[in-house]
């Protein structure tokens, strides 16, 4: 769940102060739709903010820019060649017709000169240079690193601040050439950016470098690179970039690939999702020199807020009479603009528009409507000879903005009232929204809403609070700080499986960006699986990664590759507590020597320092609670201990003494099957040194062999039990009933099976059922299983611990018969109307609009009575070539009964090729809630990408509407 939704219905009263109702500053979710519907990929600057001021800048330079534009995209922009020389001399800057020119100083204030060329943005204050750089901080950011130049009019004053784009021409041309690293090899590649279609694009090149490369990149690169007749060209959009990590804040990356420090101030990495691939992929370059780096650092940035600026300023046109022209940011800039040079254009800029130029304009921004539908609004607006002035194309911003289904919603609020009044308001507060806040609270956010002041709203304002914070998806539980309280056997924790892998578990990578990513999305147990290193993983020809005696991370005796443990555990510490602030379970599976097993420890304890918990916190013997255990790391590791004679009355554990050993596997299930998928060898069992196996002071892994014996019964125990183990439990009547009560006292871990070669999950619902604490699920992929697993864990808005429901935690008294296990039934009366749909992205490459549909389903419901039986189908109708703003008004409702309140809903974005049939349809998005998480009444529903990634600039809007009957 992302910031946004961190108050509730239930509780905004206490997350949001009073204050905040009267802060200018943005109230509205990021990833929320923007008020007049919306620009798919990338519009998250069309967010109206709540408490703005409605006075919009630049708005009368956007027709001069869609004409530069309009040239750009058909191919009139032309860069000078620079493929392999960079840096140094003079060279012509390439300009783009009808955009004035103005040549602005390096932003790496090098003496060095190069040739550039510049776009216009209408940002104006300079930005700094970062080491860091997430793509999300990009959008929506209000700076840029370019300067103001002097006004210019066109025909009306359409524009009095023109600010431009540097992009050095070597971009434009051959590419810049860098050094490509990854496990496997090293290579030039040349890269190119494209603000025509916001791309990155790259192709490998033959020990290409500048002429300043420095002796250690040629080095580096060494003699193994082969020239290739022909290389293929690989790219990505730039609204697939997940993250940019930069020079020591991607060491970890840096060190992993065991490439020297000095070349950390050149270091980049790019976090991206491949469509071709269907996952993320890594991308880390090292460029030739640090004036090369910067220019590219810049670029990327650049290109990056020229592309949101675009979309920003093609909608924001609502009060464009009332704009402020930009003598203001002259004057502020005029300090800083002093020793610019001026380059002046002396081409004029078009006064019209053709529908043409709309068209490539719209493609260039991705507007996934029929092309006949914006023709027929172009229609409506243009003056004579079919062509668009500035007033005309507003109003044809303002036909493509317009929102039906906001207008549908206000008839049945207000009926032909223009206006809303605070009684109004306050009606549908409560008897539409289910909200139940005071009237104080109520006014406050009425007037935070209301534009100058008014005493009414319009329907502009009241979708801006549907879009708002104030305006929930979920019902967010855990505000309570008592919440957190309970021992950690209490609660379900958010666990990985293999977490080091990022595809399969055969022939995988094995990389930290599967912690990173883990630990960002609020997981709280990962996994590090420990071997001898070897220089089986070393690329031929190179030095040998790993020292024979040092400990590495890997899925052992497989075709993955191997890690550093120290770069594991210093990934660990750094990304640990981004998220939450509970607790992280270190799951330690050791198959190491005894001599790398003491290194392991050294390196817990000298990474992790006093945040490792290395004795317990109390004398008690119950399991602390996640509030007690704030910022620590726990250890899970085998117990070494008999543990005769080490077990009280109380069943409190007392000491340790002789040691034992553990298998290869992580209990007996797994163990004892050869499987015809496993390419290891018979595993001997290692033995666990007692100093590794002290550290596990809350979490003491012990093999299972029976819930009666003493090991199972100390406080602090915990038994890991495979899919194909805890199955075949729980087909057995005595055992269910045994687990079930194990799990209300003790701590269970329960893991994918190892024949899951492709790392698929299995569906978590029925162990969660029996009270196990971490069911762990492969996090790098992202089917059903997971998504029930994360979308759990969104109610405590990623804190990883969710409280148990009081049937599974309750103590068991000494008469209590195991057979007898008995939950609520959970049943609840629903109807969900799917209204519509925004900003909805479209497969890559592909120049047609969608046709999107809706696919509902209900998940771990024992029976549903659907209200009518057409319901059952679970698909909506097919809005035919609109993917920009579809509307349905379909319901699905019904009755449903389940053993347990663990129901799910699952709404599924597809687009269908052929309008009849929904046979070969492909999916582009993806919402899975928990059923009773989600908020009644009308809420703005985010969705995800197919790798579980929120689409910041996509959202369903639905009305919830349900009761619980237990």
């Amino acid at each position: 769940m992302n910031e946004s939704m961190v108050s509730t219905s239930t509780s905004l009263s206490t997350s949001i102060s009073p204050s905040d109702l009267t802060k200018s500053s943005s109230c509205i979710k990021s990833g929320s739709s923007p008020i007049l519907s919306n620009l798919p990929d990338l519009l998250i600057n069309l967010r109206t903010n709540d408490g703005r001021d409605l006075e919009v800048s630049t708005s009368r330079g956007l027709l001069n820019k869609v004409f530069q534009l309009a040239s750009a995209v058909a191919g009139v922009v032309t860069g000078t060649s620079g493929g392999v020389s960079s840096g140094e001399g003079p060279s012509p800057v390439t300009e783009i017709p009808s955009a004035p020119v103005f040549p602005v100083e390096s932003i790496t204030e090098s003496s060095e000169q190069s040739p550039f060329c510049y776009y216009p943005v209408l940002f104006s204050t300079p930005v700094q240079m970062t080491k860091s750089i997430s793509a999300s901080s990009l959008r929506g950011s209000n700076s840029a690193l370019m300067l103001t130049p002097p006004d210019q009019e066109i025909h009306e004053p359409l524009i009095k601040t023109h600010t431009l784009m540097k992009m050095p021409a070597i971009f434009l041309g051959d590419g810049m050439p860098l050094l490509k690293v990854s496990h496997k090899s090293k290579k030039r590649i040349l890269i190119k950016l494209d603000p025509t279609s916001f791309k990155v694009l790259w192709k490998n090149a033959f020990n290409t470098a500048s002429l300043s490369t420095s002796s250690s990149i040629l080095r580096l690169i060494g003699s193994n690179s082969l020239p290739l007749s022909k290389s293929k060209t690989y790219e990505f959009s730039l609204e697939d970039i997940k993250t940019i990590t930069t020079q020591n804040d991607a060491s970890l990356y840096r060190e992993e690939l065991h490439v020297s420090k000095e070349f950390e101030d050149q270091w980049l990495t790019v976090i991206y999702f491949s469509h071709k691939k269907g996952k993320l992929k890594t991308l880390h370059i090292i460029a030739d020199t640090d004036h090369d780096f910067k220019r590219l650092i810049a670029s990327l940035k650049n290109i990056m807020l020229l592309r949101e600026d675009l979309a920003k300023q093609f909608f924001d046109l609502s009060e464009i009479d009332n704009t402020k022209l930009s003598n203001d940011i002259t004057n502020t800039n005029e300090s800083k603009i002093n020793d610019m040079r001026v380059v002046p254009n002396d081409k004029q800029v078009r006064k019209y528009l053709s529908f043409a130029d709309i068209l490539k304009y719209s493609r260039r921004l991705n507007i996934n409507i029929n092309q006949k539908h914006l023709e027929t609004i172009f229609n409506e607006v243009s003056i004579s000879d079919d062509r668009l002035d500035f007033n005309s194309f507003k109003k044809f911003v303002s036909k493509l903005k317009s929102r039906r289904d906001i207008s549908r919603i206000w008839k049945s609020i207000c009926g032909d009232s223009l206006t809303m009044s605070f009684e109004t308001f306050k009606d549908f507060m409560i008897n539409t929204q289910g909200e139940s806040y005071d009237d104080d609270l109520l006014l406050k956010i009425f007037k935070k809403f209301s534009i100058d002041k008014r005493s009414n709203w319009i329907p502009e304002n009241l979708n801006n609070f549907l879009l708002s914070k104030y305006c929930q998806s979920y019902n967010v539980v855990g505000d309570d700080p008592s919440y957190f309280e309970y021992p950690l056997n209490n609660y379900y924790i958010s666990s990985s499986h293999n977490t080091y892998l990022t595809g399969r578990q055969v022939a995988g990578e094995s990389s930290i960006e599967g912690y990173v990513r883990a630990l960002q999305r609020g997981c709280r147990c990962v996994e590090v699986d420990v071997w001898d290193g070897s220089n089986s993983d070393n690329i031929e020809n190179e030095e040998p990664k790993f020292n024979e005696n040092e400990p590495v991370v890997s899925h052992g005796r497989t075709f993955t590759t191997s890690i550093s443990v120290t770069n594991v555990i210093k990934t660990i510490k750094k990304y640990a507590f981004v998220t939450s602030p509970f607790p992280v379970v270190i799951s330690l599976e050791i198959h190491c020597s005894i001599s790398n097993q003491l290194k392991l420890v050294n390196i817990l304890k000298d990474v992790l320092g006093d945040s490792l918990v290395l004795r317990p916190i109390n004398e008690s013997n119950i399991l602390p609670s996640p509030s007690q255990l704030k910022y620590k790391f726990l250890l899970k590791v085998k117990k070494t201990s008999s543990f005769a004679n080490i077990i009280n009355d109380t069943g409190s554990y007392v000491s340790t003494t002789s040691t034992t050993t553990t298998s290869f596997s992580e209990d007996s299930g797994s163990s004892s099957r050869k499987s015809s998928f496993s390419i290891r060898r018979k595993n001997k069992k290692a033995k666990i040194a007692d100093e590794l196996s002290d550290l596990g002071i809350y979490l003491q892994g012990i093999k299972f062999r029976n819930f009666s014996l003493p090991e199972s019964k100390t406080f602090n125990h915990c038994c890991s039990l495979s899919e194909k183990s805890i199955n075949s439990m729980l087909k057995d009547d005595v055992k269910q009933a045994s687990v079930h009560k194990h799990n209300r006292n003790y701590l269970m871990r329960i893991y994918p099976s190892n024949i899951r070669i492709k790392s698929s999950n299995f569906l978590p619902l029925k162990y969660w059922a029996h009270g196990a604490q971490m069911v762990a699920t492969n996090w790098q992929t992202y089917d059903l299983g997971q998504q029930l697993n994360e979308s759990l864990f969104e109610a405590v808005d990623r804190k990883g611990y969710y409280l148990k429901s009081l049937e599974l935690r309750k103590p068991s008294l000494k008469s209590y018969k195991p057979i007898a296990i008995r939950t609520k039934t959970f049943r609840a009366k629903f109807e969900i109307q799917i209204i519509s749909a925004h900003q909805l992205p479209k497969p890559k490459g592909d120049l047609h609009a969608i046709n999107p549909f809706i696919s509902f389903e209900v998940i771990g419901a024992l029976s549903i009575d659907w209200s009518h039986p057409s319901m059952a189908r679970g698909k909506t109708s097919i809005v035919m070539e609109n993917g920009f703003n579809p509307i349905w008004n379909e319901s699905f409702g019904g009755t449903i009964t389940g053993e347990n309140e663990m129901i799910f809903v699952r709404f599924m974005i597809n687009s269908s090729p052929n309008i009849p049939e929904k046979d070969e349809v492909s999916t582009i998005g993806i919402l899975v809630s928990k059923f009773d998480y989600l908020n009644q009444g009308y809420r703005y529903l985010p969705i995800n990408d197919l790798l579980g990634e929120e689409l910041v600039y996509s959202t369903l809007f639905v009305k919830v509407n349900y009761k619980i009957i237990h």
